[in-house]
């Protein structure tokens, strides 16, 4: 409690060379300003009853203040470090005791001691750490002149360490949920589908991202056999009667198609096509991995699923482990030769020994009984040595429970000399049960952490939450030729050779993945280039802060996957569309001239028999010239040769031509082009540009509406854009095909769809040009009801929100 602010006698320095190692020691334990806490509750009441006082408080100092994280009988909640009572306590390292303030030339002048609320006894216990420090006190406060009785000082002792190890307790628990913290976002950045199965193939776990690639809920996957569950028949008997002659032994068409490669020391990658939900094939890359505990036996198969067309992210939920810790304070009277008993034992006997204090009274015996017997003669031989050497005992040891079974306990107590030769202890026991369980948990935590980091295919890395590199996956020391060095994130991109797409410019600081997720970014499929080994690496990159359990940042996670082969092989479907595009362009303007020459009969009147011919000719000569223009429009944007004339021009005019240039088309499958409101507004584009990505919006509308609708094209402003809409009345756009709207070669799969043709590059050239011009495209739709499409540019100058 506080002390006088006017005192005398000068307070216990607070500049002493182990206060600043003090205050760290405290802010370790994270316990400041934490709210209040039935467990430490339990303490302080306890306190005051066995101490019969009105207030007892748990009391911790830092360097301005004393905080009280629980408190019986006062109301505030922290008081200044300057008039503090605690300050004393924790200057020495036993009680400190004042039995009347108003003699105490230290207190007597104190405003609390004069007034409310009139503090006239005080006794403190230091709440020292297992290294030495002093974080605060237990003490107990009277408004009568007293004086603690040994065993309620030793009591008060007991008690002050019984605290302190539920300290521990809570540190260890919040280390166990950063653990907990870190594996999770590593298992949450990883891009492939897993599922884990039980060493018979049963289906135990399963990611989201799995549940989004083959369409199947957990719960729907959960308990069943993985191979009869997503695997065709026929493909399972393929590939056994295939294993079975290469590895020359019999295989069933089961799940030891997939594990049996890893008998024999084999981690095959294998193509597979999976059942999907909706009875669709879903064509992967599967990997299968065992998973083993510490004594090396099989605990079932990790199965990484990565869709050859689009890869997610990793996630497998692990589950934390929270235990409370109870115990029971003793008084022990040893006596080398004779019978030794309990003088006072605590309720708690009973969750410990399953024995009341009853049994204890007068025998030592019933607690030697209930110890394991293994443990028992290591158990005594300690008691009689901390009795001779009269140093404090500390014992871990088992303890048979007549209904818990097996547990660990702690114990701990500190000897005293009596006048006739015996020893007196006083101390506690704790059930350390849970804190065991949370230990081993931890260690199979780790080693599954470090077994599932080497089983991806992926780069790992994280940092803490200063920006300090904290771990390297060996795939990402392979890829990087290095391991983690000790570089502030400015450093990163020189030193690692981080590069962007091009893999010529390199990588800011600011935009490293990692950096971005340890500033609070969630980053997603980041594509960047890292040279490994002098060769140029394609990643793509996925990275999350990550947050202790009270929210606080603790540093960022980031997983990169090799998209190297896969920048391959579109750099030479590029090349190939580019050159046979080139070649059959010239021809195909040949024909497609000579056709039209015929059929305006140039070239003399053509027969009647070979008109409908011809008209197919020509339609066919028209949609190939408009596909290989597309084509090669995406090679120039691809190859940035494309050359944008951007002019300040006004909207409505440019909207206007559009609609003059596609009536024909609207006209012929029967739908009108209206145009509606739009502002008297100037953007900077490049015309030509603009009007192509109008017609293909415009043409697509005719093209999916009914006969005799209407396609509206409109624009208004907003945030200092205007934004031009193309809205029709067709059947709209499906779920599955939103994602590839956009997409190069993309149409939906609906048989209406295919009947009207076009090449599935025009709105991906829209796409393209829209952000060139420094804009944005995106839709709106719900099947069945129509479709709009749009596009924002930036306005040039001011204009008025459109209502």
């Amino acid at each position: 409690m506080e002390s006088p602010q006017h005192s005398t006698t000068p307070m216990p320095s607070t500049v002493q060379p182990r206060e600043l190692s003090r205050l760290a020691a405290l802010l370790r334990y994270e316990i400041l300003d934490t709210p209040e806490d039935s467990a430490f509750d339990d303490f302080t009441a306890l306190a005051a009853q066995m101490c019969d006082t009105p207030i007892a408080l748990i009391s911790l100092v830092d360097d301005r203040r004393q905080w009280f994280k629980s408190r019986v009988g006062l109301d505030v909640s922290e008081t200044p470090r300057e008039i503090s009572f605690c300050t004393y306590t924790i200057a020495g390292e036993e009680i400190f005791e004042v039995p009347d303030t108003l003699q105490d030339p230290r207190f007597c002048n104190n405003p609390l001691v004069l007034g409310d609320p009139q503090i006239r006894f005080y006794a403190g216990a230091p709440l020292t750490t297992p290294d030495g420090y002093n974080l605060g006190t237990l003490c107990v406060i009277d408004r009568q002149p007293r004086r603690l009785s040994a065993e309620q000082r030793d009591i008060l002792e007991r008690l002050g360490r019984q605290v302190i190890r539920l300290f521990e307790q809570q540190l260890l628990a919040h280390r166990h949920a950063e653990q907990a913290a870190l594996q999770q976002a590593i298992l949450d950045s990883a891009s492939s589908a897993v599922l884990v199965t039980r060493p018979d193939g049963v289906v135990t776990s399963v990611n989201p991202t799995a549940e989004r690639l083959l369409g199947y809920s957990e719960q729907a996957l959960v308990g069943h056999p993985l191979t009869a569950a997503l695997f065709r028949p026929e493909a399972l008997q393929r590939r056994a009667l295939l294993l079975s002659s290469e590895l020359q032994m019999p295989l069933e068409a089961d799940f030891s198609v997939l594990t049996a490669p890893l008998h024999r020391g084999r981690r095959d990658m294998s193509e597979w096509r999976l059942r999907h939900q909706n009875g669709n094939e879903v064509p992967v890359l599967l990997g299968v991995s065992a998973i083993h505990d510490e004594q090396e036996h099989l605990r079932g198969y990790l199965v990484n699923a990565y869709d050859l067309a689009y890869q997610e992210q990793l996630q497998l939920r692990l589950q934390q482990i929270a235990a409370q810790v109870p115990g029971m304070l003793f008084q022990f009277h040893w006596r080398a030769d004779g019978p030794s008993c309990f003088p006072y034992v605590s309720e708690g006997v009973e969750q410990i020994y399953g024995l009341s204090p009853g049994q204890l009274a007068g025998s030592f015996a019933p607690i030697v009984g209930r110890v394991h017997g293994p443990d028992r003669s290591a158990l005594l031989i300690s008691i009689r040595k901390a009795a001779s050497e009269l140093t404090p005992w500390h014992s871990e040891h088992r303890v048979e429970h007549p209904r818990k079974g097996l547990i660990w306990v702690e114990a701990r107590a500190t000897p005293l000399q009596q006048a006739d030769g015996t020893v007196l202890w006083h101390g506690f026991v704790t059930d350390i049960t849970a804190r065991k369980a949370e230990q081993l948990e931890l260690d199979k935590q780790q080693e599954m952490n470090r077994r599932l980091l080497e089983a991806l295919s992926e780069a790992v890395i994280a940092c803490d939450a200063e920006g300090n590199l904290t771990l390297f996956n060996e795939k990402a020391k392979q890829w990087h030729g290095a391991d983690v060095a000790p570089l502030s994130p400015s450093e990163w991109a020189r030193h690692y050779r981080l590069y962007r797409a091009d893999g010529v410019t390199p990588l800011e600081p600011e935009e490293i993945p990692l950096r971005r997720a340890l500033n609070g970014e969630h980053v997603i499929d980041h594509e960047m280039v890292l040279l490994s080994n002098g060769a140029p690496r394609h990643v793509l990159s996925n990275a999350d802060p990550l947050y202790t359990s009270d929210g606080q940042r603790m540093g960022a996670v980031v997983v990169l996957h090799d998209i190297t082969e896969r920048k391959r092989i579109e750099r030479l479907q590029r090349e190939f569309i580019s050159t046979v595009s080139h070649e059959l362009r010239t021809p195909l303007t040949s024909i497609t001239g000579a056709l039209a020459l015929i059929c305006s009969n140039v070239m003399g009147e053509v027969p009647e028999s070979m008109h409908e011919l011809l008209e197919i000719a020509q339609q066919n000569s028209q949609r190939l010239s408009a596909l290989i223009d597309d084509l090669l429009d995406m090679d120039k944007l691809h190859a940035g040769k494309m050359r944008f004339d951007m002019l300040e021009q006004a909207l409505q005019p440019q909207l206007e031509l559009a609609l003059r240039s596609n009536g024909s088309y609207a006209e012929r499958h029967g739908v009108q082009l209206h145009l509606g409101a739009c502002p008297a507004v100037s953007v900077t584009v490049d015309a030509m540009r603009l009007q192509q990505v109008l017609s293909n919006l415009l043409s697509n509308a005719a093209k999916f509406s009914p006969a005799g609708e209407r396609v509206d094209l409109s624009a208004r402003v907003s945030d200092g854009k205007v934004r031009v809409s193309v809205r029709d009345q067709g059947p709209g756009i499906s779920d599955e095909f939103r994602a590839r709207v956009f997409q190069k070669f993309a149409q939906a799969d609906s048989s209406d769809s295919r009947q009207q043709g076009g090449t599935g590059l025009g709105l991906a050239i829209s796409k393209e040009l829209i952000e060139h011009m420094g804009g944005q495209i995106g839709f709106e739709s719900e099947p069945g009801q129509g479709a709009c499409f749009w596009f924002e540019l930036p306005i040039q100058g001011q204009a008025k929100e459109s209502p």
